[in-house]
C-alpha cells in the first residue's frame, strides 16, 4: 500500500492538561477551558489562532465546542466536531483536526476533552439504543460485561491467566510512578494484584481503569506552521478509524478475542509505510488491563497469544524493545477517554523528551531511578478503544 499525500504534513504542536482528581470542584466548562488555554499556549500561540475546535463525549459527559468557541473568545471557527464514540475516536479526534489542517479548511485547531468523571454522574439515554438492545436484557449494561468475553476467550486460547492481566497493570503503575501527573504513583506487586477483589470475570478491581475529573488539550498545526511556533513538531504520520464502537466479535473477526486492531493494523501501517518492528513505544488504550493484551497482538506488536509473554519478559518496560503506556494510561495516570495517551506519545517524541524530576535537559537517566523517558523513539502507536482509531506520531528529523 502506497503511502499518503496526508503523511507528515499536519503536526501537534501544543499540549496541555488540569490536575486529575476524583473531585475537581469545578465545572466542566472551566476545567475544559483550564487545559485548551495551557496546550494553546505551549504551542506558542493565542486564543484568537484557532480557528476550530474538536471533542467527543460519552453518554453527554463533556461540554460542546461551542461552548469552548465562546468560553477562549474565539474570532473565528470554521469547522467543529461534537462526536459520541467515546474512547473509540479518541485517536479519530486528532485525525479530524490533523485532516482540517492539511485540507487548508483551519491552520491550528484545538482538541479537548473534559469531564467530572468521578465527580458527575450521567446517564445514558432512556432504552438501550441500537445494538444494545440485544446486550441490556442479558445484564450487558457496562464495559466491563462488555470487553470481558474477547479476553477470556483469549485466555481459553491461550492460556492466559489473572497474573498475566496482573503484570499488566503492575507495569503501568511502575510506569506512572515516574509521572507527576499521575493520580496513582503508590508501587502495586503482583501479589497485591491478585489480593484485590474480583468485581466481574476476568477483572479484579485492580484490573480496571481509575474514573477521574479533568481535561486534557491538544493544538494541530501545518507542519510548516509548527516550525515557526515553540516546540519542534511531532508530526501526524498515520491515522485512521473512528470506525467501530466495539470489538469486532462476529462482525468480521476471524477469532472472538479479535478486536478492529487487527484490520486497522494493515492500513495503518501500509498508508504510513511502515512496518509493525518500526514503532518504538506503544501508548495503547487500556479500560481494563486484559484489553492491551488484545490491542498489542492486533497491532503486530506482539505475535497471537504471546502479548502476555512480552510483559513477563520486560519487553513493555521503559528499558524494553516496545514500552506500552509509558505514562500509566487509563489505569494508573487518569481516565481522560484516551486523550492522554496522545499526550504522553507527544511527550516522549519531542526533544528532550519526558523528565518530570531530576534530569539535566537531554540528558536521562537510562538506569531509571526516576526518568520515564524511552531511549530514542522516533516513531510512537497511539490507538482508541478496541483499535477503532489509531495514529503513528513521528518525531520531526
Amino acid at each position: 500500500m502506497s503511502r499518503t499525500a496526508f503523511q507528515d504534513r499536519s503536526a501537534i504542536t501544543g499540549i496541555g492538561w488540569t490536575e486529575f482528581s476524583r473531585k475537581s470542584g469545578r465545572t466542566v466548562l472551566a476545567l475544559a477551558t483550564e487545559a485548551s488555554l495551557r496546550a494553546i499556549d505551549d504551542a506558542g500561540l493565542r486564543p484568537e489562532d484557532i480557528d476550530g475546535v474538536v471533542t467527543y463525549f460519552h453518554n453527554a459527559d463533556t461540554v460542546p465546542p461551542r461552548a469552548i468557541v465562546h468560553a477562549l473568545g474565539l474570532r473565528q471557527c470554521h469547522f467543529q466536531i461534537f462526536n459520541a464514540l467515546g474512547g473509540g475516536w479518541a485517536c479519530a479526534a486528532v485525525g479530524a483536526a490533523a485532516m482540517a489542517v492539511h485540507a487548508g479548511i483551519c491552520e491550528n485547531v484545538l482538541v479537548y476533552r473534559a469531564m467530572n468523571g468521578q465527580s458527575e454522574q450521567h446517564s445514558p439515554p432512556s432504552g438501550p439504543p441500537g445494538e444494545d438492545q440485544w446486550r441490556a436484557p442479558f445484564g450487558v449494561s457496562h464495559a466491563a460485561a462488555r470487553f470481558g468475553p474477547f479476553v477470556t476467550a483469549h485466555m481459553a486460547r491461550f492460556g492466559t491467566t489473572s497474573a498475566d492481566l496482573g503484570l499488566v497493570a503492575v507495569t503501568q503503575r511502575a510506569h506512572a510512578a515516574l509521572n507527576a501527573k499521575a493520580m496513582m504513583t503508590s508501587p502495586l506487586t503482583l501479589e497485591e494484584h491478585q489480593c484485590s477483589p474480583w468485581l466481574i470475570w476476568p477483572f479484579r478491581r485492580a484490573d480496571f481503569c481509575l474514573r477521574s475529573d479533568g481535561a486534557v488539550a491538544i493544538v494541530v498545526s501545518s507542519a510548516e506552521r509548527a516550525l515557526d511556533l515553540r516546540h519542534a513538531p511531532v508530526l501526524v504520520t498515520g491515522f485512521l478509524g473512528g470506525t467501530m464502537a466495539v470489538a469486532l466479535g462476529t462482525q468480521g473477526a476471524e477469532h472472538p478475542w479479535q478486536v478492529n486492531a487487527h484490520l486497522a493494523a494493515p492500513h495503518l501501517y501500509g498508508r504510513a509505510g511502515v512496518q509493525p518492528e518500526d514503532v518504538d513505544f506503544a501508548e495503547l488504550y487500556d479500560p481494563f488491563s486484559g484489553m492491551v493484551l488484545l490491542h498489542m497482538e492486533g497491532f503486530g506488536l506482539a505475535a497471537e497469544g504471546q502479548a502476555a509473554a512480552a510483559f513477563a519478559a520486560g519487553r513493555t518496560t521503559l528499558d524494553g524493545d516496545i514500552p506500552v503506556n509509558t505514562h500509566g494510561g487509563l489505569l494508573s495516570e487518569a481516565y481522560t477517554h484516551g486523550l492522554g495517551h496522545v499526550i504522553e506519545a507527544v511527550q516522549q517524541l519531542r526533544p528532550g523528551g519526558v523528565c518530570d524530576d531530576g534530569c539535566v535537559s537531554g540528558e536521562h537517566d537510562y538506569d531509571r531511578g526516576h526518568c520515564r523517558q524511552v531511549r530514542a523513539p522516533k516513531l510512537g502507536l497511539i490507538c482508541g478503544e478496541c483499535g477503532d482509531s489509531s495514529l503513528l506520531l513521528r518525531a520531526a528529523a
